[in-house]
């Protein structure tokens, strides 16, 4: 039986919530958790060198290995199990709804005067329109706010479906900011509006801890992933043997996934 998450009310605890989750989740991967090990092995250990030298090598051994990019395609073999859709043969009729799920922002971005998605947000944006414009299906976009945020993050969603996309959104959820009120919240507006199964866009790497938290909220979907990481062959083989920051940045995302579906596992059973 799962445990029961805590709901914390009041802006001071949710902002000290928020930053010990954020710094526990950042020590508990790299290069922080390589860092403090070897930090912890030249304080500690001095008088037992076989074992610091063990986790000093250790610590470095296992950065170095996740820069590869062979690492990262294999992290993503293990996550990126719903395969992609063939979107030529795509029945509209069998959904009602398109949902995307928000991928973070950029607050303030200078350039834009305001709040914008991140990367990985544009690429479901994107995905999501070019799929609208498969099925002509509605979509509804799902991502709340933080304390310091101004507008949810589904309001800048939808100006980018509408406005760049050249897409139509015809529902909002701005009340999440997890996965699985991603779910909660959009099975509420599924039942309002007699929608009994969607297209469910988020990345492949994602979709593992979005698929569980929408069966787990009884909504209906079909996995539409995009943005994969496994299986790219543009490199020369021996590059990905070379450690590189870009797959060491993707491997970090993919251990964080790993972690996240864990947690959600066992909170959310």
């Amino acid at each position: 039986m799962g445990l029961t998450p805590i709901v914390v009310n009041h802006p001071i605890e949710r902002q000290v919530s928020m930053l010990i989750r954020s710094l526990l989740k950042t020590l508990a991967l790299p290069p922080a958790i390589n860092i403090l090990v070897i930090l912890f092995a030249l304080v500690f250990l001095a008088s037992k060198p076989r074992l610091r030298n063990s986790l000093i090598f250790l610590a470095i051994a296992s950065l170095t290995l996740l820069a590869m990019p062979v690492s990262t395609d294999f992290l993503g073999q293990g996550l990126e199990t719903f395969p992609a859709l063939d979107i030529d043969r795509i029945n509209g009729k069998d959904y009602q709804a398109i949902v995307i799920l928000g991928a973070g922002r950029h607050r303030n971005a200078i350039e834009y005067g305001s709040d914008v998605p991140k990367a990985m947000g544009l690429e479901r944006l994107r995905y999501g329109a070019l799929l609208q414009r498969k099925t002509g299906l509605p979509i509804l976009v799902t991502g709340g706010m933080w304390d310091k945020d101004r507008v949810p993050e589904s309001e800048f969603m939808e100006s980018i479906i509408e406005h760049e996309f050249m897409g139509t959104v015809l529902w909002q959820e701005d009340q999440s900011r997890t996965t699985w009120e991603n779910a909660e919240y959009s099975k509420r507006i599924a039942a309002e509006n007699q929608i009994q199964k969607v297209l469910l866009v988020t990345h492949a790497w994602h979709m593992p801890r979005a698929a569980y938290s929408f069966e787990k909220a009884n909504l209906s979907f079909t996995a539409a992933p995009t943005g994969f990481r496994s299986g790219d062959k543009e490199l020369p083989d021996v590059l990905n043997y070379i450690p590189q920051a870009s797959a060491l940045h993707t491997s970090v995302l993919m251990l964080h996934e790993m972690l996240g579906l864990l947690w959600y596992r066992f909170v959310y059973e």
